[in-house]
């Protein structure tokens, strides 16, 4: 597998402030988009890919 940006699918956007109800969900979309970035960073280091934090 070639180590390239191809491999990596596209960084989580994160969510504006409206996004969020301030509710304390379950799956809020603060939490959603942390674990996508995560996920995400976790991917790239794999490629040995810089992450920018």
């Amino acid at each position: 597998m070639d180590a390239t940006p191809q491999n990596l699918p596209p960084k989580p956007q994160a969510p504006v402030d409206y996004d969020c109800c301030g509710g304390g969900c379950a799956d809020c979309e603060l939490r959603i988009y942390l674990r996508e970035l995560q996920r995400w960073q976790k991917q790239a280091r794999q490629l040995g890919l810089p992450i920018d934090d």
